[in-house]
């Protein structure tokens, strides 16, 4: 996405002894906005907008080790030996060189010359790029997209995202807190933003007046010519936009809430500080028992950290209502829980909230699950820092569809999406109950849009007021085509449940703590799930090669989201009855007309033998035997310990990775089937045949 820049002068801090002036440079390409008014406590927000600067450059993508001074020791010790022997050596070189000036020019003289200009200009082209990554002036190289400035009507908040993609932070100021009379342009800008203007910063005292300015003066004067004047064109990459726009959503996600004092977050990044791991896991660990203070522990040395606040009380926080719920939804406070963990990685980004510890009062965190993102707010008075973090320190979170299912399956049309932003953008904040009893929008429904809106940058959720702030974060919306099309395992997953036969449930029953047990064949795969009060997948197992990769750390597969869209209806499906054993087909099933597979004789017999007994077909047999082998095959580190699991004669007829003595036999088998044997059989090497019949041999005994 290309975004235009254009400031009138550039961002700085004016004054004398008497007072100073923190003056930011908007963006001249956008709506005017503007804000003039002295800060109450200048020592708060410097602190406040340094924390931020460390957000703003985080960058904690592996580099290679920086063996710059290494190299130039190397360097002055080889000119130093170098020096000893031309000493050494002078006398010899000068009669050396009185030889040669008596010779011809070499006939290689301008190839030689030309191989010495190539090696100049490269150590001048890798100088210069040095030059670039640090020099100041060359900020665009650390900021991808300046911050972004809103100025509201009852707070003003600075936003700003990570280089590396993973890490969001704001930091919200109550015009409460600014002294005298404020003039204000309400509305969302970028602001000029430099490496000078944080050392600025760093002058910024107690004794001495500070003002705060989003400078109006370029939007009234016709600016182009001006000797301050400039224009910027960037780039940013749709995957720094997509992940601005999923942390963004996960700030609105329902939650766990845990409050945790100063000093355990001081406890938590003072041992960071001093011990280096060397070795896994590298995640905190919330310890939540409800009724009970949380619990930290640093993993890998075990490390206890008891918080002496408030204690947990229990399940997901969905907004200021009385039901207990989070900025999406009311619902009644759940049965308490038992003990439960939650692992948060990435944890040495929490360096940011260093500077700000002496300043709070309270850090308030906000848990989406494992491995899923964390919101860190540090409460300083009237001012705030959200520090929200994506659950590891890459961004490939993103990819996943864990954060789109927290908001639900739905998907949001048009309509409601429009009703929801004009109510925002006419009233500029609003908690969920005035939004839905404005545009008469049921839960349901407005779920997915706020979701959907947070995600294309058009609205902010205030985990203080909880409200909804409308703020629209680049001047065009931030659509599909700049954000990526939904994850395909999303898309699959809401065909399934419009199939005749897609979802079919054989078990359904209550556990305890209102949790329900749901299992059921997905157009042809095994999976069952664990579903809270809330249905959110707590447990879960399916056969497919998506869930065996990656579990639910990248979000549930196609099979579970079908599964839990039937679930989500609005009444509970009812268990299958036993369906009656199918008649054998006569030319076609209801997958496909057949495909031939060329299979050992013995084991096509032994198929033969045990789909008469079953009355069923042959394709039925292999699909139940899929069913069963198909997680050890996947399990196995090669072809030949995979062959190693199943016993008898029979398993040597497999050991060349292709089929020999065969029988063709016609199986009619679900495209599911069909394509995870692809997978396995790529993987492998071996023929799909021979990955079949070792699936049968695996599972016969249980069949």
């Amino acid at each position: 996405m290309n975004v235009d820049l254009k400031y009138l002068g550039k961002s700085s801090v004016l004054g004398a002894a008497q007072g100073l002036l923190v003056k930011f440079s908007p963006n001249l390409a956008r709506p005017k906005t503007f804000f003039d008014a002295e800060l109450r406590d200048a020592i708060r927000f410097r602190e406040a907008v340094s924390a931020l600067h460390d957000v703003v450059v985080g960058d904690l993508r592996f580099k290679k080790k920086d063996k710059t001074a290494y190299e130039a020791w190397k360097k002055a010790e080889a000119e130093r030996e170098a020096k000893l022997r031309a000493d050494m050596f002078d006398q010899a070189k000068k009669q050396e060189l009185a030889k040669l000036a008596k010779e011809p020019i070499p006939p290689n003289l301008e190839s030689d010359f030309r191989k010495m200009h190539r090696i100049y200009w490269d150590a001048r082209v890798r100088w210069a790029n040095e030059l670039a990554r640090n020099d100041p002036e060359m900020f665009r190289h650390l900021v991808p997209c300046d911050p972004v400035v809103t100025v509201a009507p009852d707070v003003v908040f600075f936003e700003c995202f990570s280089k590396d993609e993973s890490s969001y932070g704001c930091l919200s100021v109550d015009r409460d807190s600014f002294v005298g009379s404020q003039e204000a342009g309400l509305g969302t800008t970028n602001v000029d933003y430099s490496l000078a203007l944080y050392e600025h910063f760093q002058t910024l005292r107690s004794y001495r007046k500070t003002r705060l300015s989003v400078d109006p003066t370029g939007f009234d004067v016709k600016v182009e010519g001006l000797p301050d004047y400039r224009e910027e064109k960037i780039d940013l990459p749709p995957s720094w936009l997509r992940g601005f726009g999923q942390i963004q959503a996960a700030t609105c996600l329902p939650s766990r809430r845990v409050d945790l004092p100063v000093e355990v977050v001081y406890s938590i990044l003072a041992y960071l500080k001093r011990h280096r791991e060397k070795t896994g896991p590298r995640s905190i660990r919330f310890v939540l028992t409800p009724g009970k203070a949380p619990k930290i522990i640093l993993d890998p040395w075990g490390i206890e950290i008891e918080s002496k606040g408030p204690v947990y009380d229990g399940g997901l926080e969905l907004g200021s209502s009385s039901g207990g719920g989070g900025p999406y939804r009311s619902a009644p406070r759940r049965t308490v829980s038992p003990t439960e963990e939650i692992k948060v990685w990435g944890r040495r980004r929490l360096f940011s909230l260093a500077r700000v510890l002496p300043l709070a009062e309270r850090i308030e965190v906000r848990l989406l699950g494992s491995g899923l993102p964390s919101v860190w707010i540090a409460h300083m008075g009237d001012m705030r820092l959200v520090l929200a973090l994506s659950g590891w320190t890459t961004n490939d979170w993103t990819s996943g569809v864990g954060l789109d299912l927290l908001a639900g399956t739905r998907v949001p049309d048009v309509r409601t999406m429009g009703l929801v932003d004009q109510f925002l953008q006419k009233e500029q904040r609003a908690d969920l109950s005035t939004i839905a009893s404005a545009t008469g929008l049921s839960d349901e429904n407005l779920v997915p849009a706020l979701h959907r809106l947070a995600k294309q940058g058009q609205l902010i959720f205030d985990h203080a007021d909880q409200v909804y702030r409308y703020r629209q974060v680049m001047p065009d919306v931030l659509g599909e085509a700049l954000l990526g099309p939904e994850h395909p395992e999303l898309v699959e997953g809401r065909k399934i449940p419009q199939m005749p036969t897609g979802v079919v449930i054989s078990r359904n029953e209550m556990l305890p703590q209102a949790r329900r047990l749901v299992a059921a064949k997905v157009v042809g795969t095994s999976c069952e799930a664990i579903f809270d009060a809330d249905l959110v997948i707590k447990k879960a197992k399916c056969t497919c090669s998506f869930f065996h990769k990656s579990g639910l750390r990248a979000g549930p597969c196609r099979h579970l989201l079908a599964l839990r869209i039937v679930v989500e209806g609005r009444t509970a499906p009812e268990p299958a009855a036993p369906a009656a054993p199918p008649e054998p087909p006569k030319a076609a099933s209801r997958w496909s007309s057949g495909e031939p597979f060329s299979m050992p004789k013995p084991i096509v017999e032994e198929l033969r033998k045990v789909a008469a007994r079953k009355n069923t077909t042959v394709s039925r047999i292999i699909e139940e035997a899929w069913d069963l082998g198909m997680p050890r095959i996947q399990a196995a580190r090669s072809w030949t310990s995979a062959l190693s699991l199943a016993d008898g004669p029979m398993a040597k007829l497999l050991s060349t990775r292709s089929v020999a003595d065969t029988v063709e036999e016609r199986l009619a088998l679900a495209p599911d089937v069909v394509a995870e044997l692809g997978r396995i059989a790529n993987r492998f090497r071996a023929d799909r045949a021979a990955v079949l019949c070792l699936a049968w041999l695996l599972a016969r005994k249980s069949l």
